[in-house]
């Protein structure tokens, strides 16, 4: 290098942080239309998001009846449904995704409440193999993957350990008392005080839910549920009874 480019970098190595901070060029401040874009596009993406649930919900009352029930009777075991949860999470790298299929399913009277608790446990447990893969990227580096290996270790010691503790008392409290666990009285409580029970069992929150008022437009343009079809088919088709004489007199 000549003497002019060995005098610069002297002088930039012997100036302050402050000074070398100055130095940097300005930040300049987002144009005002990109701000409103980037709003808009958040909100056009959490209205997919709200529609996309809408639509898992209404397809599986879709597929309500006497024989989609079915489907799930091998995860009434916890330990099964355990395993559906991790399984499922790790198939999809995604406990967001396995979660709201659960949530859609129970939704849609699919999936009992005491059946989906087991699953949302198995659901955190498999979403620690993410982090688990994420450390295991870090492996050109020893220190920094033991690092980031120690940083999964302990997200996934928590869930487990949680699930551990809680699945136990899920499983005896439900076989003590016969209709659910711990959580499920937390979770019924909860869902009881915000949407009101009683007598006359009034839902306050009925016809008035912002993002049904927001979603369905959209997705009734796509499919549209109709009750009474569905309550006939988890119904069945009537048993036949043998023809028997009415009124008859000698």
């Amino acid at each position: 290098p000549d003497e002019a480019q060995v005098v610069s970098a002297v002088g930039a190595a012997e100036q302050s942080p402050a000074e070398a901070e100055k130095a940097k060029p300005e930040e300049r401040p987002r144009a005002w239309w990109m701000v409103v874009v980037g709003i808009i596009g958040v909100l056009a993406c959490l209205h997919i998001f709200l529609v996309g649930l809408q639509l898992l919900g209404d397809a599986f009352k879709c597929l309500g009846g006497r024989g989609a029930g079915g489907m799930f009777d091998a995860v009434s075991n916890p330990i099964a449904g355990l395993m559906v949860g991790i399984l499922a999470t790790v198939l999809v790298q995604s406990s967001s995704t396995s979660t709201s299929i659960v949530v859609g399913l129970v939704g849609a009277h699919q999936m009992s409440v005491k059946t989906g608790i087991p699953i949302i446990m198995g659901a955190n447990i498999g979403t620690s193999v993410t982090n688990t893969l994420v450390s295991m990227g870090q492996s050109g580096d020893r220190i920094t993957l033991q690092r980031s290996f120690a940083g999964a270790t302990v997200h996934d010691m928590f869930n487990i350990l949680t699930v551990l503790c809680l699945l136990p008392l899920e499983v005896v409290v439900g076989a003590i008392q016969g209709e659910g666990g711990a959580l499920y009285w937390i979770t019924k409580v909860i869902a009881d005080a915000a949407m009101g029970s009683g007598s006359k069992k009034e839902d306050p929150l009925k016809g008035k839910s912002p993002t049904k008022i927001i979603t369905s437009p959209l997705a009734k343009a796509v499919i549209s549920n109709n009750k009474h079809v569905i309550k006939a088919l988890a119904l069945g088709a009537p048993a036949a009874m043998p023809a028997t004489w009415v009124n008859a007199t000698a």
